[in-house]
């Protein structure tokens, strides 16, 4: 359409169609382009995430622990490295874990099985029975 005329232009059919041939080296440049476009994008986003993931990592486990924790933690290390009685009565004690590690490994070099008891092979399994037609199942 003509923009002063506001007439439709037709053109003559002995025109034809462009014979030009497509400028190939614009469309690989812009294949090109949007590809690495693409990496680009993809390789920001993922950055971005780590650094969210990494962040939030950080506030709700890496951080400084509350008092509460510090002393729950205090207390457990204090019970891996100290020995104890748990009961008297029963002669029950708690030993340090290094000692434990020790005796444990001298009772493995002595040979003594650490659960009492003969091995023995599982039982093959056998298939349970198919049911008859007109059997009931209990």
């Amino acid at each position: 359409m003509s923009v002063e005329t506001g007439k439709v232009e037709h053109h003559e059919a002995s025109e034809g169609f462009d014979r030009t041939e497509p400028r190939t080296g614009a469309i690989w440049g812009f294949t090109i382009t949007s590809v690495l476009v693409l990496i680009l994008v993809i390789w920001a986003l993922q950055q971005y995430f780590e650094k969210i993931w990494n962040d939030a990592v950080y506030s709700k486990i890496l951080s400084a622990p509350s008092p509460d924790l510090q002393l729950v933690r205090g207390r457990d290390d204090w019970d891996l490295t100290h020995a104890m009685y748990l009961d008297k009565k029963t002669g029950q004690v708690r030993i340090p874990l290094d000692r434990a590690r020790e005796l444990f490994m001298k009772e493995v070099a002595e040979g003594k099985p650490f659960y009492p008891g003969k091995p023995t092979v599982p039982k093959k399994e056998e298939p349970a029975p198919t049911p008859t037609p007109g059997e009931t199942h209990p």
